[in-house]
């Protein structure tokens, strides 16, 4: 393979993602503005699904971060809380002062 071959299948892979993002925006843009005369229950209920489908695939990366987030800081005080108390307490001050710096650098 050439190299513009490579750019040229990414580009296209990543014009291919966003392409079924805007279709399920397009239809979802079709189905509130009722075009095909649906009662109103039918309509929200395919608007909700269709709304929540989106949601899901922006949050459930950031669920899975925060999760494993969590685990790795409640793994490691569990770990230090059986070498003792000072060591707990040093290992939650620890956590807390990293978290508190990461997340506001990403702020």
């Amino acid at each position: 393979m050439e190299p513009g071959e490579v750019e040229e299948h990414l580009l296209a892979s990543a014009e291919t993602g966003s392409r079924a993002h805007i279709d399920d925006k397009n239809r979802l843009e079709l189905i509130l503005s009722n075009a095909d005369n649906l009662p109103w229950r039918k309509m929200m209920r395919a608007a909700v699904f269709l709304e929540s489908k989106l949601l899901w695939s922006l949050a459930l990366p950031a669920i899975v971060v925060y999760m494993v987030n969590y685990i790795m800081s409640m793994a490691t005080q569990i770990f230090c809380g059986h070498l003792g108390n000072l060591e707990l307490a040093a290992a939650s001050l620890g956590n807390t002062g990293i978290q508190v710096f990461a997340y506001g650098l990403m702020h």
